[in-house]
């Protein structure tokens, strides 16, 4: 067997573990420097897609304000057409009686 002077295996193991470490460090900054231009490609995509998502958001509020403008408007006219079916009908009362006290003077 090899004889190792006292504290030399300690200095060994601390030199494999210090090799180790930088092998480890070097793997995971390879993979992390791989993987980030995909990530930076992701990312800008989801930048795009967000922008045109909040686009559509305000699209779509506007149009929606134009919907809520034209149902008020909708609104208004059902009740004008209401108010003149009803002054329609009056009239059409009053022309009944007339025509009835026209017909009752013809007697």
């Amino acid at each position: 067997m090899i004889n190792f002077k006292k504290g030399g295996e300690g200095k060994m193991k601390k030199a494999i573990s210090v090799i180790l470490s930088l092998l480890l460090i070097g793997m995971f900054m390879t993979a992390l420097v791989g993987c980030g231009a995909d990530i930076k490609a992701e990312n800008e995509k989801l930048k795009a897609e967000n922008i045109n998502l909040k686009s559509d958001s305000d699209k779509l509020k506007i149009e929606v304000q134009k919907l809520k403008e034209e149902i008020q408007k909708a609104a208004e006219k059902e009740s004008v057409i209401t108010s003149l079916t009803a002054e329609n009908e009056t009239l059409k009362k009053q022309l009944d009686d007339l025509k009835s006290q026209l017909t009752k003077k013809k007697k």
